[in-house]
């Protein structure tokens, strides 16, 4: 890398101003691990945003909420959510997203800056209604799904994402990831998070993610439609037949367009039937 600027600010004002200039090519420096791994080599010039108090992690009781830092570490992030009800899968989540080492290392903002297809905790983290705390010329809050669809222009304008917001769900709600790797240990090829509260064996709060199936992790909006309110016995195939059959996956070296998207059905099958404490079915959904 050609770095020869190292800024330091103090205030977020002065972060923002330095991260809109147009030249030279600047890249923000919270962990590191994107910027010493995968970063382009042109960059010229980081912001070291470490100083800014962006780490910290806040239950608030009104609304509900866990108030997330965006430069709070994956290993911190599983330590203070591993025992919420129902926000426990961001925790499994940030667990499956790399090594120890790594994790202590690598913070929230930065694996959302830089998700990929199949990232599990972003994943989980849409499938958790997740909204983040962006400053520009003001701050604002926008989803995280429309984050990732906006991205690469969000970021060339010189945003910084401060906070990401979570609500706490009730405590009947259960979250659950299900992924299929090369490998136990692997990173996945296809992942999905699905989180209901039931009563009666009827859904309420339905969220369903899926990782590996488009250029980010998605919402299955129209799973989620089906099944809310509904008996989840009774509808659970139909709602899936019908969203997944709607998804265009491409291949890669790690599996076709169409071994995608069979493995999404099956892992969103098993994610769905387990948050909502139905029996798995022998012989059927394997992959």
């Amino acid at each position: 890398m050609q770095v020869n600027e190292y800024h330091k600010p103090n205030s977020l004002d002065e972060a923002i101003t330095l991260l809109r200039r147009t030249t030279p090519r600047t890249a923000i420096l919270a962990g590191g691990t994107w910027l010493n791994g995968e970063a382009p080599r042109d960059i010229e010039a980081v912001v070291d945003i470490g100083g800014l108090g962006l780490n910290q992690i806040i239950r608030q009781s009104s609304p509900p909420l866990m108030r997330l830092g965006a430069t709070a570490t994956l290993q911190v992030l599983i330590e203070s959510l591993r025992d919420v009800p129902g926000l426990d899968v961001l925790a499994i989540t940030a667990h499956a997203m790399a090594a120890r080492n790594i994790r202590n290392q690598a913070t929230l903002g930065g694996a959302i800056v830089t998700a990929d297809s199949s990232s599990p905790l972003v994943t989980a983290l849409l499938a958790c209604d997740a909204e983040l705390v962006i400053q520009a010329d003001e701050e604002h809050t926008v989803t995280l799904s429309g984050f990732l669809a906006y991205r690469q222009r969000m970021l060339v304008e010189g945003i910084l994402i401060t906070e990401i917001r979570v609500p706490i769900p009730s405590t009947n709600t259960r979250a659950v990831y299900q992924r299929v790797a090369r490998t136990p240990r692997d990173y996945p090829i296809v992942c999905a998070v699905a989180r209901c509260a039931m009563n009666n064996g009827i859904a309420g709060n339905v969220r369903v993610a899926c990782g590996g199936v488009a250029s980010t992790p998605i919402r299955l909006n129209a799973i989620e439609f089906a099944l809310e309110k509904k008996l989840v016995a009774e509808h659970l195939d139909q709602a899936i037949h019908s969203a997944i059959g709607a998804l265009t996956p491409q291949g890669d070296w790690l599996g076709s367009g169409e071994y995608r998207k069979e493995t999404a059905r099956v892992l969103v099958q098993r994610a769905l039937a387990e948050a909502a404490g139905l029996p798995m079915r022998a012989g059927k959904h394997s992959v």
